[in-house]
């Protein structure tokens, strides 16, 4: 009788263990994936001045040079950025 026992309890452990393994070695779920962050537009600007003051250096006008080269970039990159923004690719 103990072997029919033991025989019976060898056989459910074989039977049952990869049902228990499964529930072991479950994986969990990936974390959610989150879009970066845009770029700041500040940064577009400062470049956009430095090359403007460069540019209008040579013409004479660096300070003048500098505002518009502010400007476009840092238009530019706020236009960029708010595209970005709205198809999702960076919040």
């Amino acid at each position: 009788m103990p072997r029919l026992a033991l025989f019976a309890f060898a056989a459910s452990l074989l039977c049952a263990g990869p049902a228990l393994a499964a529930i072991e070695y479950a994986q969990a779920p990936p974390p959610p994936q989150t879009p970066p962050p845009c770029p700041s537009a500040l940064r577009g600007a400062a470049r956009g001045a430095a090359g403007g003051a460069a540019i209008g250096a040579i013409g004479g006008e660096a300070g003048k040079g500098a505002a518009v080269g502010a400007a476009v970039r840092g238009v530019g990159g706020a236009a960029r950025n708010a595209s970005a923004r709205a198809s999702g690719q960076c919040y």
